[in-house]
């Protein structure tokens, strides 16, 4: 309701010589072409309300490329942000307040032109620790994305994909959950197929990705394996554990630190240029295991004890009943033959004489 109370009228007037306060007046231009003007193209403007950006006006370049917001109100609390679209792709400017002081604004839109294929991306840098907790292997990864083109990259869509996809995180399927360090990344990223995949267009320029993972861990060994997304010019990799000896890697190690009974071990690729597709591989070895793993064996030991001695009284139970009812016990018949001659004798003496 704030943004519809702001203006009752938002003229968006390509080549305006309305003077009036409250003016966001500016150019589109095409980075990927010289900074040519980009003629009928869609700008958007927007406004800030309650922490969120929301949608205010919209308007069209006019041949040269330029394009005016007027009527807009002065006030230090409004921050305004246009941006172009093109090729499907949204690129925002700067923010802008307008104030008594400076009621106008004059701004210039950058937008590029996209390529679907190949992908133009490399990771100018990615750094993994891998911390392992008693039940657990917890992963942090952050990539540095670049995108040394003029061209945005859109990506493609794949045959069983509803959309172009155009990077695809290969961390182990078995993770439990995953973190993005920036709320915007995790909006953008979803599952498909065990892995995390996006469809954010890559504008020139770089990007930090950052996101952590958890992988179940019950045994005391575990290999983690990670295939590169990208080309890579700088792989490194940190094991913080106590058991430093336990750990190998296909890196070579460049660094030991020390702190405490805690060790950082770090393997790097030192320069060489990695392929997307290199299976980064780590061994590590007497891994703390939760104390529910041995609970678990614990109690199905016991169990396999209670039957176990279910099963050894039931045989001695057993074996009694048979030894008493049996005619070729010796102490079965020497009790009947004792019995048999009692039976005799009473016989005998009770016989009246005649």
């Amino acid at each position: 309701m704030m943004v519809a109370k702001l203006l009752l009228v938002v003229g968006a007037v390509a080549g305006s010589s309305n003077l009036d306060p409250g003016a966001i007046r500016g150019v589109v231009v095409n980075a990927s072409q010289g900074n040519t003007p980009v003629g009928r193209a869609e700008v958007m403007l927007r406004v800030s309300q309650d922490g969120r950006l929301v949608p205010l006006a919209t308007t069209t370049t006019d041949a040269e490329g330029r394009f005016a917001f007027v009527y807009l109100p002065v006030d230090p609390r409004h921050e305004y942000l246009p941006g172009a679209n093109r090729d499907g792709v949204h690129y925002p400017g700067q923010r802008v307040q307008l104030v008594s002081q400076r009621p106008q604004a004059a701004v210039t839109l950058a937008v590029h032109d996209s390529i679907a294929h190949p992908s133009p991306l490399v990771v100018r840098r990615h750094e993994i620790v891998i911390c392992p907790q008693p039940g657990v292997l917890r992963v942090t990864e952050t990539l540095l994305v670049a995108n040394p083109s003029l061209r945005s990259y859109v990506g493609r869509a794949g045959e069983d994909e509803a959309g172009p996809v155009t990077l695809r995180l290969s961390i182990p399927s078995d993770f439990e959950r995953t973190t993005f360090q920036k709320e915007f990344f995790g909006r953008r990223f979803s599952l498909a197929d065990g892995q995390l995949v996006t469809t954010i267009p890559w504008t020139p320029g770089e990007r930090e990705l950052k996101f952590t993972y958890v992988l179940r861990n019950t045994e005391r060994r575990r290999v983690w394996l990670r295939p590169l997304d990208l080309p890579c010019s700088d792989v490194c990799v940190r094991v913080r554990t106590t058991k430093p000896e336990e750990i190998t890697c296909n890196l070579p190690t460049t660094d030991i630190h020390h702190d405490g009974d805690l060790t950082e071990l770090v393997f790097q690729s030192s320069g060489q240029d990695l392929p997307a597709g290199h299976v980064l591989q780590v061994e590590l070895g007497q891994l703390p295991v939760a104390w529910m793993v041995y609970g678990r064996w614990l109690a199905l030991a016991i169990l396999l004890l209670l039957i176990a001695a279910a099963s050894v009284v039931r045989i001695r139970r057993r074996s009694q009943r048979s030894g008493q009812s049996d005619p070729d016990c010796p102490g079965t018949k020497q009790r009947s033959a004792h019995g048999a001659a009692g039976r005799r004798a009473g016989a005998a003496v009770g016989k009246p004489v005649r």
